[in-house]
């Protein structure tokens, strides 16, 4: 007797990411080179970027500096002398996150510190996404204008949107032999 192949073994389906402790997307990593100056825009998927930008308020000092000072590096404290109050007047940078073409919240680049970004300026919104900067330098040329000066960024996102409620996936089986709860 001749057996229909889909009842015996189903095509076999591409493995999805492991998702992480939490149950969200796993952890992808971008490392982007800032050759294009700030704003600078990190795209993350089709739909969300990030845009990093250094409000700076006076830029004489910007102006005036060898293009290669690092004006920002998360790899020297602000203030080296951790007993000090941070640098008020100092250029800190921001991510503002960008959902097809809609400005979303932003935040203040602080080193290793997990932040969840929402849509909209909301504050009961869900989260889309969640951002861990690894490293960020930015140097007065890139603040000036593009080139290659030596600013770069790593940084880690994970999506946090849930998954559409599509019900249960079609049968992959034979359309002539019903399925559960007597659908065909």
């Amino acid at each position: 007797m001749p057996v229909l192949p889909a009842l015996i073994g189903r095509p076999q389906l591409n493995a999805a990411p492991a998702a992480s402790d939490d149950g969200f997307a796993p952890e992808q990593i971008v490392q982007q080179e800032l050759a294009a100056g700030l704003p600078a825009r990190v795209d993350l998927d089709g739909e969300r970027s990030l845009v990093l930008a250094v409000p700076l308020g006076v830029a004489t000092g910007v102006l005036a500096a060898d293009p290669m000072t690092a004006v920002f590096d998360t790899g020297v404290p602000n203030p080296s002398d951790l007993t000090a109050l941070r640098d008020s007047g100092g250029a800190w940078p921001r991510l503002t996150l960008v959902l097809t073409g809609a400005v979303g919240q932003t935040m203040p680049v602080v080193l290793g510190v997990p932040f969840r970004l929402v849509a909209g300026s909301a504050a009961e919104e869900a989260a889309v996404v969640e951002v861990t900067v690894d490293r960020l330098v930015v140097t007065a040329g890139s603040l000036r204008s593009p080139g290659r000066f030596g600013s770069q960024l790593a940084l880690r996102w994970r999506d946090l949107t849930l998954a559409p409620d599509a019900g249960t996936p079609a049968p992959a089986g034979d359309p002539g032999i019903p399925g559960p709860a007597g659908g065909g």
